[in-house]
């Protein structure tokens, strides 16, 4: 299997899985529509042919390939680049198995309602597990075989037809619940493995997690310092279908000379210290995922290793003579700006097309106000049942904690809610909050309440734009200004 990922302005749009026969263009029968006017309605073409894949220019206007003018028909080779106008389309072979074809396809990106899956939620002794399917689905889950199959749901043989969902059944000690892809709401009452929200933006994002947790893709997270983005990469770890170990590494903590032994391992006596043979990330995350936090930091050389790593899928260990293969997934994150760091030559743009397949953005805090309040009450009922107390906190606290822009994320947040549950008495107000002042503090202003509304109804209204700005009761000119000059805050949404 391979995919076509497409770029606009260095901007991921979205991807689409190969089929034998693929016509790209600007007209509605074509395979992956394209809606510019400077391209074709029949602008070229991907045939499969003998398990390659070759492009076909089949308009007058011209394609580059890897900057090149395409003329003739050309095989793909992996990491080719389509530049057509604005657009960068990356041409990507997979290894991702055949089984994998009827329970994922990067298509339901585009148009998640248009097509029909179901997410079946499986509790068993208070351990969850989360499938993704289509129609016509079977597989021995938590022990019971369990079969979908035109709006009949099969556990053990009991048949159950499925008029609306959610569906909810408890079966011996197992309660199981289906969800279409279109009931959201899942997402606000089983939360990812202590990934709570209440927030929409970022319940949009967990829905690109559970798509993305089903392949080998590489997956990029967005997010502030003390956002999760540890606690996201886990959570995809846990809920995919690799056995591996989930190792996490932080790049920014590595000295410069420990790099290799810590990626790919050492031999005993490779260098002065190594007294013993010692595994690296890689290794020890065979058959699972390496979370590579801070990604930025690493230096170029080490780059440049990494991205032949990754092409190759083996690693060599400092001091050995052999190269062994190894099976892991990438999960790469940082807080900083990894375009920018492009521009400036401080990160390989190779290894950016290699890593950079899903992105996913974790919103900060200061944007997600009903989090504020369900993080604090959730930080004080875990303390309560820790201390054996059961302390509240008064609505003028709750209020004041809104209004601080929180720089540390959620991460700040809980140290702010510990500390003030440890100097207060039976409840906690205002005057036993003590807020750091180690990052000048950004207070809520008109302009910041503005953009956090115009956000929060493109997201409900899908980005579609004249739905948005008809609500919004402002004038069309005026919202495609506002998401001309809020880009940063719109990376990871699919807004174009």
């Amino acid at each position: 299997m391979s995919v076509i990922a497409i770029r606009k302005n260095m901007i991921l749009q979205n991807m689409h899985s190969l089929k034998d026969i693929n016509l790209f263009g600007r007209g509605q029968d074509c395979d992956i529509i394209i809606p510019e006017e400077y391209i074709s309605r029949k602008h070229f073409i991907i045939e499969s042919e003998s398990e390659n894949y070759f492009i076909s220019n089949l308009s007058k206007k011209s394609i580059k390939l890897n900057r090149e003018l395409l003329k003739d028909r050309v095989k793909l080779n992996h990491n080719d680049i389509i530049e057509i106008g604005n657009y960068e389309l990356i041409f990507l072979q997979t290894f991702q198995e055949e089984e994998h074809r009827d329970t994922f396809d990067y298509r339901y990106q585009k148009n998640q309602n248009s097509t029909e899956f179901y997410i079946l939620y499986v509790v068993k002794e208070r351990v969850p597990s989360f499938y993704l399917f289509k129609s016509s689905f079977k597989n021995f889950i938590n022990g019971y075989l369990v079969e979908f199959k035109e709006n009949l749901l099969y556990i053990d043989n009991e048949s159950f037809e499925i008029k609306e969902t959610p569906f909810k059944y408890e079966y011996l000690d197992t309660k199981f619940e289906l969800f279409k892809n279109d009931d959201r709401g899942f997402f606000k009452y089983h939360p990812f493995y202590g990934f709570y929200t209440q927030s929409e933006s970022l319940i949009n994002q967990f829905f690109k997690v559970w798509i993305s947790s089903q392949s080998d893709f590489p997956i990029f997270l967005h997010g502030d310092t003390g956002s999760g983005k540890d606690v996201m990469a886990n959570t995809i770890h846990k809920i995919s279908k690799r056995d591996g170990e989930f190792i996490a590494i932080n790049c920014s903590s590595i000295p410069e000379n420990l790099w290799e032994s810590e990626l790919f391992g050492h031999k005993k006596g490779a260098f002065t210290g190594a007294e013993f043979e010692k595994k690296g990330a890689f290794q020890l995350a065979h058959n699972g995922t390496i979370f590579l936090d801070e990604i930025a930091e690493m230096p170029l050389d080490q780059q440049a290793k990494l991205l032949r790593v990754l092409e190759d899928k083996k690693v060599k260990m400092v001091g050995a003579e052999k190269y062994e293969k190894v099976n892991v997934r990438i999960i790469s994150a940082t807080h900083k700006n990894i375009f920018k760091l492009i521009e400036d030559g401080k990160f390989r743009e190779d290894l950016l097309h290699r890593i950079y397949v899903f992105p996913i953005t974790i919103p900060p805090l200061r944007d997600r106000l009903e989090d504020i309040v369900l993080y604090t009450k959730l930080f004080i009922r875990r303390l309560n049942e820790k201390m054996g107390s059961n302390k509240k906190i008064t609505d003028s606290a709750l209020e004041y904690l809104t209004e601080h822009f929180w720089p540390g994320n959620v991460r700040e947040l809980k140290n702010t809610i510990e500390r003030a549950y440890i100097i207060s008495e039976d409840r906690i107000d205002k005057n036993d909050i003590y807020i750091l002042k180690w990052k000048k503090d950004n207070p809520r202003n008109l302009q910041a309440i503005i953009d956090q509304t115009i956000l929060e109804t493109l997201i409900r209204n899908k980005f579609h734009k004249k739905k948005s700005y008809e609500e919004l009761g402002i004038s069309r000119s005026k919202l495609y200004r506002w998401i001309d000059d809020n880009s940063e805050l719109l990376k990871g949404f699919d807004y174009e």
